[in-house]
């Protein structure tokens, strides 16, 4: 009864379409965020009230610790939901989704950039493949995300399907855009990734579009998100996966300082 209960609870919270992004991270990784908030609070009380001389070891302990709870929260909300245009409707804007009749939206359970783009996309067929591997795939919070992440509600029919990186259940060249919405960092094997980068060439028509957003293993991420940001990969790991499987860039810009969007097509000079 607890786990429907914060289930339920869950849902209605990241039903919240102006503040998703934000809520998300923090439910998903509630655990850190919970534990990390108690560590602060402990050790600043401590070293408010314990008379001792490495109180100020205490009180730094603690304020640092909040401090980058207060950054990644800060960093989710520029990233994910500040502003009236959001990362897929850039990505929308940036494929010319309104001119294509068949849509892929790979996931592995987080829906975010799917409610996005269905509220883009009212025509046409939509596949959403489900790419989720719970035995290459452990990350505590991608499952607790499944968990939690409310039903998908479409006002029309789309094709939920399950797949693996090497096979895809698409025809060959008969998808016009291709969405990966932060999932395919979850696909920690690089024979995987080379893989469902062969698929995607495979799917695409001649004029079709790979739309990627993915964060980046840099700097900036690692100030934003810490140690979390090791599990992003860097762009030069997305460009080798795009040249393996000769596609080409045709467009690509950074988000808010901290997420690559990519526009991707074949490679027509191979």
């Amino acid at each position: 009864m607890a786990v429907k209960t914060e289930i339920k609870l869950a849902g209605n919270l990241l039903s919240n379409s102006q503040y998703f992004g934000t809520i998300a991270t923090v439910l998903y990784n509630w655990p850190l965020f919970a534990g990390a908030l108690g560590f602060s609070v402990v050790t600043i009380t401590l070293g408010i009230y314990v008379e001792v001389w490495w109180r100020w070891l205490l009180l730094a302990s603690g304020g640092g610790v909040l401090g980058s709870l207060s950054i990644i929260v800060l960093a989710s909300f520029i990233v994910y939901d500040w502003g009236i245009q959001r990362d897929y409707d850039r990505l929308v804007e940036l494929g010319n989704l309104g001119q294509a009749n068949v849509v892929v939206d790979i996931t592995c359970g987080k829906l975010r950039g799917t409610r996005g783009i269905l509220s883009h996309f009212m025509g046409g067929h939509y596949f959403l493949l489900d790419i989720y591997d719970p035995t290459k795939m452990p990350d505590t919070a991608l499952r607790r995300a499944r968990e939690l992440e409310p039903p998908l509600e479409a006002e029309r029919r789309i094709y939920q399907r399950t797949g693996q990186p090497n096979r895809l259940p698409i025809p060959h060249n008969w998808v016009d855009v291709i969405y990966c919405g932060y999932c395919l960092h979850e696909i920690q094997d690089s024979t995987d990734r080379e893989a469902i980068f062969a698929e995607f060439a495979r799917m695409l028509k001649p004029t079709g579009r790979l739309l990627i957003a993915e964060h980046d293993r840099d700097w900036c991420n690692f100030m934003a998100f810490g140690p979390g940001a090791w599990s992003f990969f860097s762009a030069k790991t997305w460009q080798n996966h795009f040249q393996q499987a000769n596609l080409g860039v045709k467009h690509h810009e950074r988000w808010r300082g901290l997420v690559n969007l990519w526009v991707v097509e074949k490679d027509k000079s191979k």
